[in-house]
C-alpha cells in the first residue's frame, strides 16, 4: 500500500463487509456481534444512573488510551489488528475494539459489583471476570488472525496455544486498576458508596482520572511488582506469574466474600432481577465464541493490512522494559525464520513473502492441529465464565439502582 493512501485515510477508512466475508469470514461474525453489545451495556448504563454512564464513559475512554499507548509507545507497539470494516488512527484500530472495551470493562465491573464486597474485593473480582471473558476472545481471535504479534518480542515471548501469557497479566491486572481508579477516586472526593454519585465536577474527574491513568498505574502498582520483577529479575517463568496472580485474586475474593454483608445474597427465590442486559451480553458472548470454536475455519482466512513489518533478518531493535532493563528484538519479521504457527503465507502466489520491506501484506490461517483441543479449551473456558457470571449476576446482590427500587426481605 502506497504511504500516501495510508496518511489520507487516517482518520477513519471503511472496507467493503463483502470483501471481509470473502476473505475473513469469522472476523466479521466477531465485528457484528459486539456492536449490539456494546449498545446494550450502553442500554443498561442509562437506565441504571449517573454512576453506571460514568463507569461506561470512562471504560471507552480507558480503551482509548490504552490502545493508543499499545500503538506509538516502542517498548509495547507488539501487535496489530485485522482490517474491519470501520478502522481509525492510520489503520490500526478497528473500531469493534472500542466496543469491546465498554462491554468487557462495564460488564465485569457491574457483575463484581454485585458482591457486595467493598473497593479493593471488587476490584479484583472484576480482574477475574474480564480475564475468563478475555481469554476465550484471546485463544479463537488470535487463531483466526483478527490480529497478529510480534515475533520475537521477549515480553510476549512466552505463550500457550500461541496467546502470550503477558495478554493475560495485561487483562488481569488492567481490570482490577481500572475498577480500583474508578471507585477509588469517588470514594476518596466524595465519601459515598461505590454507586452513589457525586457532584458534576468529581465525577468528570473520576472518569478522567480513571481513562488516563489505567495503564500507568496498573503497570506501576501490579505489572512491575507481579509480573516483571518476579519475570525479569527472578527468572521466574510467565506461567508460574499468571497463576500466581489468579490464584492472589481468588484468595482476596474469597476471604472477602466469606464475610460478605447480608445484601449480597438474594434472600427469596424470584426477587432476584438478574435477567437484564448484562446477563444477556454475557451468554451471547460465550455462545458466539462457542460456536466460532467449531465452525471458524481458520486455514480459510486471508488477512491483508498491517502486520508486524516484513523485513532483513538480521536488523535489531533495543529498547527497555519497564523496570529499566535492556532488551531487544528483531526490527522486522524475518520471512524464513518466523515462529507464529497461526499463521504462514500459503496462500500468497508462491507461497512466500513479498521480498523487501512491508507494513501492509498479507498472511494465511493455518488448519488446527488439534481442533478437538481447541472446542475443549474454549468451552471449558466458556463454561468456567457463565458459572462465575451466573454466580456474580444470579447469586449475588442487587445492582445499586435496584437496590433503591426494591426491598430484599
Amino acid at each position: 500500500m502506497a504511504e500516501k493512501e495510508l496518511v489520507e485515510s487516517w482518520w477513519l477508512k471503511f472496507r467493503s463487509p463483502q470483501e471481509i466475508y470473502e476473505n475473513h469470514a469469522n472476523f466479521l461474525v466477531a465485528e457484528i456481534a459486539f456492536y449490539p453489545m456494546a449498545l446494550l451495556t450502553l442500554v443498561h448504563a442509562l437506565r441504571s444512573g449517573t454512576r453506571y454512564r460514568n463507569l461506561w464513559i470512562a471504560a471507552v475512554l480507558q480503551g482509548l488510551v490504552a490502545e493508543m499507548i499499545s500503538y506509538w509507545v516502542p517498548e509495547v507497539d507488539n501487535f496489530w489488528h485485522a482490517q474491519s470494516s470501520i478502522m481509525m488512527l492510520g489503520r490500526r484500530l478497528p473500531l469493534y475494539i472500542m466496543c469491546i472495551y465498554p462491554t468487557v470493562h462495564y460488564v465485569s465491573c457491574i457483575a463484581a459489583s454485585r458482591l457486595k464486597l467493598g473497593i479493593i474485593p471488587t476490584a479484583y473480582a472484576a480482574g477475574l471476570a474480564d480475564c475468563v471473558f478475555y481469554h476465550v476472545y484471546d485463544i479463537v481471535g488470535l487463531k483466526n488472525l483478527w490480529w497478529t504479534w510480534h515475533d520475537t518480542d521477549p515480553n510476549i515471548y512466552e505463550r500457550q496455544f500461541w496467546v502470550p501469557f503477558a495478554s493475560t497479566m495485561f487483562r488481569l491486572t488492567f481490570s482490577a486498576a481500572f475498577s480500583l481508579l474508578f471507585f477509588g477516586s469517588h470514594k476518596i472526593m466524595t465519601g459515598k458508596s461505590m454507586y452513589e454519585p457525586g457532584s458534576f465536577l468529581q465525577e468528570t474527574v473520576a472518569v478522567i482520572l480513571t481513562g488516563l491513568l489505567t495503564f500507568v498505574t496498573a503497570v506501576a502498582t501490579h505489572f512491575i511488582p507481579l509480573y516483571h520483577s518476579l519475570h525479569d529479575v527472578f527468572g521466574v517463568s510467565s506461567e508460574v506469574c499468571i497463576l500466581s496472580v489468579i490464584y492472589l485474586y481468588i484468595l482476596i475474593v474469597w476471604v472477602a466474600d466469606r464475610n460478605g454483608p447480608p445484601q449480597a445474597r438474594p434472600k427469596t427465590k424470584g426477587t432476584h432481577t438478574w435477567k437484564d442486559e448484562v446477563a444477556l451480553i454475557v451468554l451471547l458472548l460465550f455462545l458466539t465464541f462457542a460456536g466460532l470454536a467449531v465452525f471458524a475455519k481458520p486455514e480459510t482466512v486471508v488477512s491483508t493490512g498491517l502486520h508486524e513489518p516484513l523485513g532483513p533478518c538480521n536488523e535489531p531493535q533495543h529498547f527497555y522494559n519497564a523496570i529499566g532493563q535492556p532488551l531487544s528484538k528483531r526490527r522486522y519479521l524475518c520471512p524464513t525464520d518466523f515462529d507464529e504457527g497461526y499463521m504462514d503465507f500459503h496462500c500468497v502466489p508462491g507461497g512466500k513473502p513479498p521480498p523487501g520491506i512491508h507494513h501492509w501484506y498479507t498472511v494465511c490461517g493455518t488448519p488446527h492441529e488439534n481442533h478437538a483441543e481447541h472446542i475443549t479449551v474454549v468451552w471449558g473456558f466458556c463454561l468456567l465464565g457463565l458459572t462465575y457470571y451466573y454466580n456474580l449476576l444470579a447469586c449475588s446482590g442487587l445492582d445499586a439502582s435496584q437496590s433503591k427500587k426494591q426491598k430484599i426481605n
